[in-house]
């Protein structure tokens, strides 16, 4: 078998210009990033829940990872200062 490798020219960008998702990937990614991050403190809001040690842990880790990747969806939306 032999192996093809093809140089593809990369783009330069323009000085002044950041990459940035288009419009409607920007308002999913916002509706995706409050979710998680309204769903990560309303977690701990709902009834039902067992008092025990470890599945308290379990809902911690759950609510910080759901908060953070909510950030993170809500941050790339935003430009990027130049």
């Amino acid at each position: 078998m032999t192996a093809l490798s093809t140089d593809i020219a990369a783009k330069s960008a323009e000085p002044g210009k950041t990459a940035r998702p288009c419009a409607p990937s920007r308002f999913i990614l916002s509706l995706l990033g409050s979710a998680l991050m309204f769903s990560s403190f309303a977690l701990w809001l709902v009834p039902g829940s067992s008092g025990l040690p470890e599945l308290s842990l379990i809902k911690l880790g759950l609510s910080v990872f759901m908060l953070i990747g909510g950030l993170c969806c809500i941050a790339s939306t935003r430009p990027q200062p130049s």
